[in-house]
């Protein structure tokens, strides 16, 4: 398996500063962009790709989605070879909760962040298996023969809970809320060659329809089309993606 990756994280046009972070493998980017290919035949699983989008403020915000990236990445990394799918969702969820309470925890020490919390939306790719791991309202789409699907749902009271009338950005799940969940599911099966997944915080989401995703995805440098749309369309929020070719059948 290969996979050719397209990352960005860009502020946006309103906001003065940038909440998002971006996490490939162990490296984590803000107001950067960055490409990489990973060739899997002699590079070691598992292996993560994810956005976090901050919320509380400059200094909560950028803090808590950091935190976020950065205690993913030990998660996966000390994450075993070999586990079944129970094993590793019932790993994840007791991962989460840990990076849960350390947010938590800091916010009640530190009064600069306190009342902090953080969105996470990843691909978790595991020898042959690919999984989904998702908090809050970051989305994952997935691109497939000019189709776009949307392989997330946002952890909002408008989606979770159907209640029409209520905001989207009004969330409900997130590292540092009062509770905490987390979706995890396999989408090996879901996957063929030369598809590609987009994960992306909610200010390119909020400001493309589905339709102009499927344009710019369907283009080359298909991750700075879609910043360049979104600023376009407003650029109101902060711009984090990923953009992930996956390529199965590599020799």
């Amino acid at each position: 398996m290969k996979l050719i990756i397209d990352a960005i994280s860009d502020k946006g046009i309103v906001r003065s500063t940038n909440e998002d972070m971006i996490l490939v493998g162990n490296d984590c980017l803000r107001d950067a962009s960055k490409n990489y290919e990973f060739d899997f035949t002699t590079y070691e699983f598992p292996f993560m790709i994810g956005v976090a989008d901050g919320l509380g403020g400059h200094k909560g915000g950028a803090f808590a989605s950091e935190l976020v990236q950065k205690k993913m990445a030990s998660t996966v990394n000390q994450l075993p070879l070999n586990l079944k799918q129970p094993v590793i969702k019932s790993y994840f969820i007791a991962s989460v909760q840990s990076i849960h309470q350390c947010i938590l925890d800091e916010g009640n020490i530190n009064f600069e962040v306190r009342g902090m919390a953080s969105t996470f939306s990843g691909i978790l790719f595991y020898g042959a298996k690919t999984f989904l791991a998702h908090i809050g309202d970051s989305r994952i789409y997935h691109y497939s023969k000019g189709k776009l699907t949307r392989f997330s749902r946002d952890h909002s009271l408008q989606e979770l809970k159907g209640n029409s009338g209520a905001l989207r950005t009004a969330i409900v799940n997130a590292f540092g809320a009062p509770d905490l969940f987390l979706d995890f599911e396999e989408i090996t099966s879901k996957l063929q060659n030369d598809d590609v997944l987009l994960v992306c915080t909610d200010g390119l989401s909020k400001e493309l329809s589905d339709e102009d995703i499927a344009n710019c995805l369907s283009k080359q440098d298909s991750h700075l089309k879609l910043v360049d749309e979104a600023k376009k369309a407003g650029g109101n929020d902060n711009i984090s993606i990923a953009v992930i070719r996956y390529i199965k059948n590599w020799q």
